[in-house]
């Protein structure tokens, strides 16, 4: 209790004469600050207030200059960035079907919906021909390219999905060879793509079109400038040549409603007082926010370099030479403020239009109002001094009678419920885990004991789970010791003795289990088959699924038996994964027949990274893989390749694990490095000293770092008979 009144003490000391010494302090600052601020307050005021009344309309003017400069490169930024976004969007899109065309090994022929014979959705990728091919009868000539130009509709959507529903746009092709492939947003409420007349008339031919003919000879992006589409809705398009293997082979664009580009201007920032419009390099206006007047959008408009008021003409020559600026203007009698500022990317300039009455009103309304308030401020202030003083005496009085029973209640409660508290705390601390803390403060002692109490119930499941964490923990470690032992075992370690080849192979996994593996064995007395793959993720899963890629694998092999047949083994496999492949993995594959008399190599590469040959004193690379991985989709093909070896050549088969091993700053190790390695050998060595050599070279790049993926190499040194 001793302790309790301490503390109790102490509080309502501290709290009492710092009140004490604030009230103190606040009155006697009050009084001559009040009485400084009277005198002073009396003498400046008429001062100030008509010194600031004259200054209020003189700012009123610079700052409405400043406000209006600022907003008009605002607004024409605005315009420049979505004009930019729309060159950027048209030149990737080129880029993409350049690549298309001329890589068209690569492509498989994609069928899209026909533009006006299927319903097209809004954002669906469709393929369209035009008047002129339908009427000469060459749809067939070019429907081959059209199907593989179809490849880039993936493209065409993302980009369609890119934009907001109900916002008009087309991104489109334009074949030289007379085919659009399209994908078109419609306004809102509309669902379907509406092909209209003119897209059955002759004269409907983007390559007649202006900017088509130019993209062509210069071979850079271009502006439309705005025009009615096909579509029926004003728009702006930005156009980029794209090319195959020939040269020139059509046009990808962006056209985009113009109505982007009016929501940029529509919003006015002086209330509705303003016009916003922007004017072409003719001095034409093309969108405004105003419906009439000389500043509206009208369908036959008129050069403002040759309006009538000289002012407006002279600052519309301006405009069109791409200049910025703010100046005052006189247009129907009325004096008015002009911003503008240059669309650079087209030759555009945005101008707002807000008459100077409307921004100097308020000026002159406040210099009106400070001359009246400052005679009222004067007359007042006197009174106003004597009786804040008055007031503030009475309350300073009837606030230290509050102080004083305040202080003793606060600290009386304040220091109950923390001796509680330690009490608690002590118990707890003697080993009493069941003992709660009943603290109802509504504060942070209150959350303080909630936590003692949350910390006790954490503490006594924490005792009760370890054990059973522990003991879980060590069955995991275990199972994954004996899985990492088991499949281990499934890879063969016991290398064939023959006098016709030497071959050595290893695989590290990069966790407890992995993905990878390696096999070999004979499918006759001459005839030796290797394989090298590589399983989707690592760890158990993987390791799950190497299993039986490996197995079904050999058993196909082992039941047809021939070199010759090593597609329909590779493809056996395939459609075997595929029927049980409910996880959706997957497995890259090199396989390969060695006979061991001819030294004739005839391989299948499902997806796999491409085997080095060391033939005729030079390393390099087997050519990439042209067959699909295997457990993706049944029914596939397995082309064969076929490598004649001498005696003295070598294959190295590997896993991407040794390629892209990588060190503390993420470099990966890299096929250049590899080839250098395997270069640097002695063609005496053998296969297992050759792998040693390789991994030292990829641990040595490592550095300690720890693996990201499964390592696994196979070295094959044919010597002959």
């Amino acid at each position: 209790m001793s302790g309790k009144m301490n503390i109790e003490r102490r509080i309502f000391l501290l709290m009492l004469f710092t009140g004490l010494a604030c009230f103190a302090a606040f009155e006697t600052v009050s009084f001559f600050g009040l009485y400084d601020a009277q005198e002073h307050a009396l003498e400046s005021g008429r001062e100030m207030g008509t010194s600031a009344a004259a200054f209020a309309e003189e700012i009123a003017d610079e700052q409405a200059k400043k406000r209006f400069a600022l907003m008009a490169e605002e607004k024409a930024r605005g315009v420049s960035n979505e004009l930019w976004r729309l060159q950027e969007d048209a030149n990737l899109l080129a880029k993409t079907m350049t690549q298309i065309l001329t890589h068209r090994e690569l492509y498989q022929p994609r069928e899209l919906p026909l533009g006006g014979e299927d319903p097209i959705r809004s954002k669906e990728p469709y393929l369209f021909f035009i008047p002129a091919l339908r009427e000469s009868g060459g749809i067939e000539d070019v429907l081959p390219e059209a199907r593989i130009a179809a490849n880039a509709a993936d493209n065409l959507a993302l980009w369609a999905q890119s934009y907001d529903d109900g916002h008009e746009m087309t991104c489109f092709y334009a074949s030289e060879r007379g085919y659009i492939v399209s994908a078109d947003v419609m306004a809102e409420g509309k669902e379907f793509v509406e092909f209209f007349d003119e897209w059955y008339s002759p004269s409907f031919d983007p390559r007649e079109r202006p900017w088509y003919q130019e993209i062509k000879e210069t071979g850079k992006s271009v502006f439309t400038g705005v025009y009615v589409g096909v579509e029926g809705y004003p728009c702006i398009s930005c156009v980029a040549p794209y090319y195959d293997a020939s040269g020139f082979a059509g046009m990808a664009g962006i056209s985009n409603s113009i109505a982007t580009l009016y929501r940029q201007i529509s919003i006015n920032t002086i209330g509705d007082k303003g016009v916003n419009f922007i004017l072409n390099e003719k001095g034409e206006v093309i969108l405004s926010s105003e419906k009439d007047g000389p500043l509206a959008a009208s369908a036959t408009p008129e050069d403002f370099r040759k309006y009538g008021e000289m002012s407006l003409a002279l600052e519309a020559a301006c405009m069109t030479k791409g200049l910025s600026d703010v100046a005052r203007i006189t247009m129907g009698g009325r004096e008015y403020y002009l911003a503008y500022a240059p669309i650079p990317d087209i030759g555009w300039s945005y101008g707002t239009l807000i008459e100077r009455d409307v921004v100097v009103q308020p000026a002159r309304d406040a210099k009106s109002y400070l001359l009246t308030r400052a005679e009222d401020f004067s007359a007042s202030l006197r009174s106003f001094f004597w009786d804040n003083l008055m007031r503030t005496a009475v309350l300073l009085l009837v606030l230290l009678a509050v102080l004083f029973f305040v202080s003793r209640k606060i600290s009386d409660r304040f220091v109950r419920p923390i001796l509680a508290l330690t009490a608690g705390v002590r118990e707890i601390s003697g080993g009493n885990l069941d003992k709660k803390l009943d603290v109802r403060t509504g504060d942070e002692i209150e959350t303080l004991a909630d936590s003692f109490n949350q910390m006790t119930d954490e503490l006594k499941s924490y005792i009760d789970n370890l054990a059973k964490t522990t003991a879980e923990k060590e069955r995991i470690e275990t199972e994954l010791s004996v899985a990492a032992r088991i499949q281990a075992g499934i890879l063969p370690k016991e290398f064939p003795a023959r006098s016709e080849f030497d071959l050595f192979a290893s695989m590290q996994p990069a966790k407890e289990v992995g993905g990878d593996f390696y096999d070999f064995y004979f499918l006759d007395e001459r005839r030796l088959m290797v394989t090298v793959a590589d399983v989707t993720d690592k760890g158990m899963p993987a390791a799950l699924f190497m299993v039986a890629c490996k197995t079904l694998l050999k058993d196909c092999a082992l039941l047809l038996g021939t070199a010759e047949r090593l597609p329909e083994i590779v493809a056996q496999t395939n459609d075997r994964l595929v029927e049980s492949n409910d996880e959706g993995m997957f497995v890259t594959v090199f396989a390969g027949v060695l006979d061991v008399e001819s030294g004739e190599f005839v391989y299948v590469n499902a997806g796999h990274n491409p085997p080095l040959v060391h033939k005729n004193g030079t390393v390099g690379f087997l050519p990439m893989a042209k067959s699909p991985m295997l457990g993706v989709m049944g029914g596939m093909n397995f082309p064969v390749e076929r490598l004649t070896l001498a005696s003295g050549d070598m294959l190295f088969l590997y896993t991407d694990g040794v390629t892209e091993a990588m060190n503390e700053k993420k470099e990966l190790f890299g096929e250049k490095r590899l080839q250098e390695t395997l270069a640097e050998q002695p063609k005496e060595r053998t296969a297992a000293e050759i792998l040693a050599a390789v991994r030292g070279a990829v641990e040595k790049h490592a550095n300690g770092a720890e693996p990201s993926d499964d390592v696994t190499m196979l070295g094959l040194v044919y010597k002959g008979i």
